[in-house]
């Protein structure tokens, strides 16, 4: 506030979408990494998984990412980003909804591929429609800043998620092996009860950007040409996705 050229002028945060782009980032990244985590935990400690099958096991989710990142970009353009970005935070949601569900006895093609590829599909757009929400309207000698702000609020969001889902998925594992629930069991249940959270913060990101505003990745630049004296106005697309 005191400095010329600050690192973070606070001024960027008038740009109209910023901010609520920021927090619907923030929020759905708490439940995207927690997912990560748990269900990793789920397939090598109670499925038996190797490492190597474990980080095979996502493959299917990272193409699917790449689809419905595709598709997700030209819905932008003509839609605008906030039922892109809202109907995302609904089909993850219900992607960890099911993933919430793992069995103890459970098997990879029924109880975890369907769950992850629903989810990717949501994560896909998420992803494409804030980071156009969060870039359209910047000035150019801003951008930089507004990328650096939606990664701060990723990393802040995946930061805050493993700590709140890790408490609550141990005090739920441990008061079952406090009663003797077998170990399987007991993680399982702290799994399905940190995943189901995950889907109501993604519900909750979907009403930050119901109330964001919906853009097209444009801004409006006013030119005035000296020959004829008449405003042209010259749309810019932002791209940065």
């Amino acid at each position: 506030m005191r400095s010329r050229n600050p690192l973070l002028p606070l001024s960027i945060f008038r740009t109209r979408g910023l901010a609520a782009a920021d927090v619907t980032q923030l929020i759905a990244f708490t439940a995207f990494l927690a997912m990560f985590f748990f269900l990793t935990l789920y397939m090598q400690n109670v499925l038996g998984f190797s490492p190597l099958q474990a980080g095979a096991a996502y493959l299917p989710l990272c193409f699917c990412v790449g689809i419905a990142a595709g598709i997700s970009g030209k819905l932008v353009t003509s839609i605008g980003t906030r039922p892109v970005v809202v109907a995302g935070c609904l089909i993850a949601s219900a992607g960890l909804y099911y993933l919430s569900r793992i069995p103890v006895d459970g098997h990879y093609w029924p109880n975890i591929l369907p769950g992850t590829l629903i989810m990717s599909f949501g994560l896909g757009a998420i992803f494409v429609g804030v980071t156009t929400a969060a870039n359209a309207g910047v000035p150019p000698e801003q951008a930089g800043l507004a990328a650096a702000l939606l990664n701060a609020s990723q990393q802040l969001g995946g930061a805050l998620g493993l700590a709140i889902f890790t408490a609550i998925a141990t005090a739920r594992t441990t008061h079952l092996l406090a009663a003797h629930v077998a170990t399987p069991n007991a993680l399982t249940a702290g799994f399905h009860r940190a995943l189901l959270v995950s889907s109501i913060f993604l519900l909750a990101a979907a009403l930050f950007a119901v109330r964001s505003p919906n853009t097209r990745g444009e801004h409006e630049v006013a030119v005035n040409p000296e020959d004829n004296g008449l405003d042209v106005y010259a749309t810019l697309r932002s791209h940065d996705v």
